[in-house]
């Protein structure tokens, strides 16, 4: 599947996204590298393989009455290994794509039945949209090849038939299930490139393959309770049909969103600020910042430059009777080098830039000059004004 996000990591992956923790490393244990690329793969990726091969062993044995033991524990194995090799498989050919367009790609990740792979930025033309979203499951419509040819070379009822077999099937699944035409899927991808392609508007193609993403997961609740039965099945088919329910019900919105960027800009945004010394007192500060109309203070050096940016949240968590006695320096952050945002920054870039590093304020450049401050606040009213009052009211 795919998760489209403009201007920073998007991801690519099998049936369902890889989750990272919040300082934004991949979820797993380094296994190697391709073309400078990480590749990770979680414990739940191997819980996941193991569940695989347990419940292959009784398909296994039936077709098989003649192995020992030990002979379907290894056929398994091999099977449920080879399911960890066609995940990642996939997640290769969305990389090798990504890479030969120029993009930068982060990591790849295995987590469980899902794969992760986080590359910037997004496409720019639907062609490259489509050609990066395909070429994972064709990855594994080539595989089902593979084994299928091998299967002209063996016995069915060989063990090397049985597990080639097996894992034609996987391959042959993930193909079919990736390409299913609904975000957050890969085939969701496909259905949005196309969109793009026909109406000219990318925003046309990702509502597209949102609504496609829904069309999916009604498929898949309808296909569970005829096809599944009960017990295992059925809530797995009725998980999945709730998760990529939710993830379209996500990429819709996110589109909805995308809607609101033209015309966003930094400079407009930035609001007017007061520089002042590190040293003077946080009430000071606020009363000469209220007497010149600025809604944002900065903490400079004698010469003017910006050190510092007063935390509008630790101001407002702070007693009045206590503000006196605060200097301005001890309610504001460092300025790190991703708070400092080119005032020319618009739309989709401002958005990834702000995405990279996360604060409640930024600092304004116009080249290389301080303008003033930019506060999230601001920039969320403008996407999406029911959040931006949920933080005020949080603050």
């Amino acid at each position: 599947m795919t998760d489209q996000r403009g201007g920073h990591p998007e991801a690519h992956g099998g049936p369902g996204d890889a989750p990272r923790p919040a300082d934004g490393r991949p979820a797993g244990m380094l296994i190697g590298r391709l073309r400078g690329v990480p590749i990770f793969v979680s414990p739940l990726a191997l819980i996941f393989a193991l569940l695989v091969a347990y419940l292959l062993s009784g398909s296994i044995r039936d077709r098989l009455p003649d192995a020992s033991d030990g002979q379907v524990l290894a056929i398994a194995s091999v099977i449920s290994l080879g399911f960890l090799f066609s995940l990642l498989a996939h997640e290769i050919g969305h990389c090798l794509a990504a890479l030969h367009f120029g993009h930068t790609v982060h990591s790849v990740t295995l987590h469980g039945f899902a794969g992760f792979t986080a590359f910037e930025p997004e496409p720019r033309s639907s062609g490259r949209m489509f050609l990066i979203a395909f070429l994972g499951p064709a990855a594994n419509g080539l595989l089902a090849g593979a084994c299928q040819l091998g299967l002209l070379a063996v016995a069915d009822s060989s063990q090397l038939g049985v597990a080639l077999r097996d894992l034609g099937m996987i391959n042959l699944a993930l193909f079919v299930f990736n390409l299913a035409p609904g975000l957050p899927l890969d085939g969701g991808q496909v259905v949005a490139a196309a969109g793009w392609a026909l109406t000219g508007d990318k925003l046309r193609g990702l509502r597209a393959g949102a609504y496609g993403g829904f069309v999916v997961a009604a498929g898949m609740l309808v296909w569970g309770s005829v096809y599944a039965g009960d017990g295992l099945g059925l809530l797995y088919a009725y998980a999945l049909a709730g998760f990529l329910a939710f993830a379209a019900l996500q990429a819709l919105r996110s589109a909805q969103l995308r809607g609101r960027l033209p015309g966003l800009s930094a400079r407009r945004l930035t609001r007017h600020t007061l520089p002042v010394e590190g040293g003077v007192p946080l009430a000071e500060a606020l009363r000469r910042a209220q007497a010149i109309g600025a809604t944002a203070v900065a903490v400079v050096e004698r010469d003017g430059t910006p050190l510092k940016i007063m935390n509008g949240s630790a101001v407002d968590a702070l007693p009045e009777h206590r503000r006196p006695w605060m200097t301005v320096d001890e309610v504001s952050r460092t300025i790190q080098p991703g708070m400092v945002l080119d005032a020319d920054l618009e739309g989709e870039d401002l958005l990834a830039a702000v995405q990279r590093v996360t604060a409640s304020e930024y600092l304004v450049t116009d080249h290389d000059r301080p303008v003033g401050v930019l506060a999230m606040v601001d920039l969320v009213a403008r996407l999406n004004p029911a959040a931006a009052a949920r933080m005020v009211a949080h603050r």
